[in-house]
């Protein structure tokens, strides 16, 4: 467990390196016929699960400076491999692993904890199942057999980014071209941009259309010989908004080095961040520029008696755990009545309400849980006990470190 206590932000930290580019390049990486070196690789549990199956596809990784890997393609073999993949909690890792296997005709047995398998993979397998893939289940634990096939693909945006993020990466590999359709827009067009991205710097091409996107077939990854992840915009994004609930006490936290020519979402927050320094009673947000910020809203929102209510994040029911359902949860015992709705949640904090000294937190093992309720402490004049003492770590290792450097207090106990 972990205690937090009151604490103002203040100082400077250099930007965190985007988990989120740095799978895809990794996983772009390994397709080439030569090597690549990528750089700003950050140290988290989901890029350690990511080099864990990668190596288990059969590349090799040598490491350079700080950050820094040197990529060595895993061979694609005839006859195809039959291969044990163990996911963990990484969504990202599985659905990446699942789309490519199924290009190459690599028979993938497939495990994961319980974190993941609570996680939807149906809007993924199921389109894939529809286009020569096999499975014996349409979630985890499964093995998956079959080869993908080229044609029509039809996705639900707001069911979230990740299922079209990786159905790009096995289209271009197959011999004819492919259509991805959107029934719905994308919840968080951001994270498709990024991994268009990402593949056009290793040669592979994707054309938006009107509704989505047309993929030529018989493409060939290349490698662009050296490439660099982009600091994350979203986790500063965290800090500069966690700095402005305690700027009436002198909070100002500045991050430097975050890329100016970038896809990633969480860039113009000036207006919220004036709502949220203002020591806000009631406010409306719309957070789907901002998605995971929600969590912090609702958060601050729950604990200090104010009221907000959030929209424009549907895809929140599908990270880690239902993360609307488990803010109502969580922030029930602080008093809070939560509504949810389609695509976000309303909180109505009571301001009279003292919760119990000996309450904890149990954050279901969700990293941005956590984080907002340990960045609770910047609003509050009482510690707050957290069942869980860092699961942060799965996507930001150094949180605990960095918040301590801003001036954050807490203690493992």
């Amino acid at each position: 467990m972990i205690r937090v206590y009151p604490s103002v932000l203040q100082g400077t930290l250099r930007a965190e390196a985007s988990k989120a580019h740095a799978q895809r390049l990794l996983f772009a990486a390994s397709m080439p016929a030569t090597p690549t070196l990528v750089s700003n690789v950050p140290s988290c549990d989901d890029i350690d699960v990511s080099l864990d199956v990668l190596k288990t596809l059969g590349c090799r990784f040598a490491a350079g400076g700080e950050g820094e890997l040197m990529v060595e393609p895993f061979p694609k073999t005839n006859p195809v491999q039959n291969l044990d993949f163990y996911f963990k909690d990484s969504a990202t890792t599985s659905r990446l692993t699942l789309a490519l296997c199924s290009a190459l005709g690599i028979q993938a047995n497939c495990t994961a904890d319980a974190g993941l398998v609570r996680r939807q993979q149906i809007p993924l397998t199921s389109r894939m199942a529809l286009r020569g893939a096999k499975f014996d289940s349409f979630s985890f634990p499964l093995t998956m057999t079959g080869r993908l096939e080229h044609g029509d693909f039809v996705f639900r945006g707001d069911e979230g980014s990740q299922y079209v993020s990786s159905i790009l990466y096995a289209l271009p590999l197959l011999p004819g071209d492919s259509r991805v359709t959107l029934e719905t827009p994308l919840a968080d067009p951001a994270f498709v941009e990024l991994t268009i991205q990402a593949l056009e710097a290793f040669g592979i091409k994707i054309e938006k259309t009107e509704n989505g996107y047309f993929v030529p077939g018989r493409q060939y990854y290349s490698s662009p010989g050296e490439i660099r992840a982009e600091n994350d915009w979203g986790l500063a994004s965290m800090w500069i908004t966690a700095a402005a609930a305690c700027s009436l006490r002198g909070g100002k936290v500045r991050i430097t080095d975050l890329p100016k020519n970038s896809p990633q979402q969480y860039r113009d927050l000036k207006p919220l961040l004036s709502l949220i320094a203002q020591d806000f009673r009631d406010i409306n947000i719309d957070a789907r520029h901002c998605p995971n910020l929600a969590t912090m809203f609702a958060a601050f929102a729950g604990v200090k008696g104010a009221t907000v209510r959030i929209s424009g994040v549907p895809q929140l029911k599908f990270k880690e755990s239902d993360r609307l359902e488990t803010m109502a949860k969580v922030l029930e015992p602080f008093g809070a009545k939560c509504e949810l709705h389609d695509d976000g949640i309303n909180v109505f904090g009571d301001p009279d309400f003292t919760w119990p000294e000996d309450h904890v937190i149990d954050c279901k093992e969700d990293p941005w849980v956590f984080m907002s309720f340990v960045l609770c402490s910047t609003i509050l004049d009482r510690p707050l006990t957290i069942s869980e003492d860092n699961c942060a770590a799965k996507i930001y290792r150094n949180f605990l470190r960095d918040f301590e450097t801003l001036g954050g207090k807490y203690e493992i106990i």
